[in-house]
């Protein structure tokens, strides 16, 4: 086994990880503010929201990436999956940075 295996195998492997404790997270996360009286309805559908907005601005990133083929140092890129997972990663980056920043601007100037 090469070098670059392992540390590919080790991507993986925590990605998968963090997957599982993302996932553990939110629904930890859910149970937790339901819980809470004085948190009320609110923060169970804020908890809510946050576990099932990522999910659906990746989905929605997915479907709208391009798959034009790339010239990457001379060489053709043409993998469809690896293109659009791309534009998906940056473009869910970029509209969850947005969101949170408008996220913080309206709740602190709300009151």
């Amino acid at each position: 086994m090469e070098v670059v295996d392992v540390i590919l195998w080790t991507v993986y492997l925590l990605i998968a990880a963090a997957t599982i404790a993302s996932v553990v997270s939110a629904i930890h996360g859910v149970r937790t503010q339901g819980s809470q009286v004085a948190a009320g309805r609110l923060a169970r559908r804020a908890s809510i929201a946050a576990a099932i907005l990522p999910i659906t601005v990746m989905a929605i990133t997915y479907a709208a990436a391009s798959t034009t083929p790339l010239t990457i140092n001379g060489k053709a890129f043409t993998s469809t999956l690896w293109l659009r997972l791309t534009d998906m990663f940056i473009y869910t980056s970029i509209t969850l940075i947005i969101l949170c920043f408008i996220i913080v601007v309206v709740t602190k100037f709300r009151r």
